[in-house]
């Protein structure tokens, strides 16, 4: 799938797992080298308002408006695109097998011996100041590395230095004078109470045999380590087959973009998206004590002027997709949205309702369509692929 058009569903999961990650504890601000910064960002750390006249919950209706207003098609059939491939042999197979096992490598957890300078550890703890909890000192089972510079305040990781797996107690930590992310906390002593639960040990690669296979892949039919190397095989084969057809897809996309001419673009759809993405962003930025340029810079890449340019090629983008589904009727059916629902909640490990409720109708309506617009455009087109050796 086009990077463009995976935005839609990713946008969200990302911003969630923005908000998720960010502690008090820490006392690390990211610049864009990713290192601690002590530049006083406080002052400049709001959400613009939104300008009047924007409305970022508009939704542009593509089926029922007229595009010719804003891009003019060029050639989109009959393009020619050449890409790579290769075989999947069977050593390249036993190499991706051997992957397979140690992504799935337990870690062994250690509770016989103190923990000391080095270790990486599992823990709970509870921060409090004059006896109260504070905003971001919790956690459970939460990995840090014992050391000075575990990205946490001082004294915080070696604290933790020379105790028991299992054992709770209780020691005093105080907050750099400058800390950033909590002029509450800043040049205070507070308390933290700790259970380290164990040390990360050795990584216990699985041994491939029958019952690995039965707990892992008895789902897909594989009950033998013979008949998981046949499912393997032929999964590794649509991976690349996959692949290889999104290469070609991408490659023609661009030659069908390039042919297109851009009169105008609907600006009420551009401000909409520049504007809820972007607000989404600054809120982000404000937990991450960062200004919005910082973030931009540190975790999207770039400017704000290569934002706004962004949302002008996406919805450009849009405009093109639709101008095709138009001309072809390949619009997405009411069948097809069903079935991609489903199998989408299905990917995912979630129900159906809770996957529309979390990316919206429009949102996965749009993937559909994309999807179902590049088959066709791969039909169309005169691929050559070329076969490594």
């Amino acid at each position: 799938m086009n990077s463009k058009k995976i935005i839609s569903l990713a946008l969200a999961g990302m911003l969630a797992f923005s908000a998720l990650t960010l502690s008090s504890c820490s006392s690390k601000e990211s610049g864009s080298d990713g290192e601690t910064t002590n530049t006083d960002t406080s002052s400049a750390l709001t959400v613009t308002p939104i300008p009047d006249g924007v409305d970022i919950n508009y939704v542009m209706d593509y089926m029922n408006e007229d595009l010719d207003a804003y891009v003019t098609l060029g050639e989109y059939k009959g393009l020619s695109a050449e890409v790579e491939s290769y075989d999947v042999t069977d050593e390249y197979v036993d190499t991706k097998v051997k992957e397979l096992l140690e992504s799935m490598a337990e870690t062994e957890k250690v509770t016989d011996r103190k923990t000391a300078e080095g270790d990486t550890v599992n823990v709970d703890y509870v921060g409090t100041l004059d006896g109260e909890a504070f905003k971001g000192g919790t956690a459970s089972g939460a990995e840090l590395k014992l050391a000075a510079d575990s990205g946490y305040i001082p004294g915080f990781a070696e604290g933790m230095y020379d105790v028991m797996p299992g054992e709770s107690f209780s020691y005093n930590v105080t907050f750099p004078e400058d800390y950033k992310l909590s002029t509450e906390l800043a040049g205070k002593e507070v308390t933290f109470t700790v259970t380290v639960n164990y040390i990360l040990g050795d990584k216990i690669i699985p041994e491939l045999n029958d019952d690995f296979v039965k707990a892992n892949f008895g789902s897909e039919g594989c009950n033998t380590v013979d008949e998981f190397m046949t499912y393997y095989k032929g999964y590794l084969e649509k991976q690349r087959d996959d692949s290889v057809k999104s290469s070609a897809e991408s490659k023609v996309w661009e030659q069908i973009m390039n042919n297109a001419t851009v009169i105008s673009l609907p600006e009420k759809a551009v401000d909409a998206m520049y504007w809820a993405t972007r607000t989404q962003y600054e809120q982000s930025a404000i937990g991450y004590g960062m200004t919005y340029e910082q973030f931009l810079q540190t975790y999207v890449g770039g400017t704000d002027e290569d934002f706004r340019a962004y949302c002008e090629d996406y919805i450009k983008e849009d405009v093109v997709i639709y101008q095709i589904v138009k001309a072809e009727g390949l619009a997405v059916t009411d069948d097809e949205y069903a079935e991609g629902v489903k199998n989408f909640a299905s990917d995912y490990s979630v129900t159906e309702e809770e996957l529309v409720e979390r990316y919206t109708e429009t949102r996965i309506r749009s993937v559909l369509q994309w999807n179902k617009l590049m088959d066709a455009v791969y039909s169309w087109s005169n691929v050559t692929i070329k076969t490594e050796g």
